[in-house]
């Protein structure tokens, strides 16, 4: 996941600073995921937390991450689509609905994990690993949408339209 971030990353990068940003607060998501996870990271050395703070902490930044994609990067690139006359506009749309499949499964993790109240952690390493291919998933659609941008004439811009 690490290396995909990275070379979408580089293809887009300074197309749109708002997707710049977007994708480096991926990468962190990533990199808290893994060590939430229990992977280790050669690059990572932050003290570990007690669950009961990293893993409610790591589903306030997954939400803050699909909500950024959703209201601020989609409606941006769309804005984008539009402007291109439409011709992507039909397979954004596709890879929304894509996206949107993986929403509904990560906002469930966050239910189930959320909170700061004590957690029965039986199924966390099974939810974990179905989150790591929802995840995955998710970024690959995302991936998709944002390489578009390569294809369109146009360079995304902040005067790049919003639909409303």
């Amino acid at each position: 996941m690490l290396n995909s971030v990275d070379n979408v990353r580089k293809q887009i990068a300074g197309r749109h600073p708002a997707i710049d940003a977007w994708l480096n607060v991926r990468r962190d998501l990533i990199v808290n995921f893994m060590q939430i996870a229990g992977l280790s990271l050669h690059s990572v050395k932050t003290p570990a937390q007690p669950l009961s703070i990293s893993l409610p902490n790591f589903c306030d930044q997954l939400i803050d991450y699909l909500s950024a994609g959703h209201f601020e990067i989609y409606e941006l690139l769309i804005g984008a689509y539009e402007n291109a006359e439409g011709r992507h506009l039909s397979l954004s749309n596709r890879i929304i609905d894509r996206i949107q499949e993986t929403t509904e499964k990560i906002l469930d993790f966050n239910e189930k994990y959320g909170s700061s109240e004590e957690k029965d952690f039986s199924s966390l390493d099974t939810d974990l690993s179905e989150l790591g291919l929802i995840l995955e998933e998710r970024f690959k659609w995302e991936d998709k949408l944002v390489l578009v941008l390569n294809i369109l004439d146009e360079p995304v811009t902040q005067q790049t339209k919003i639909p409303a």
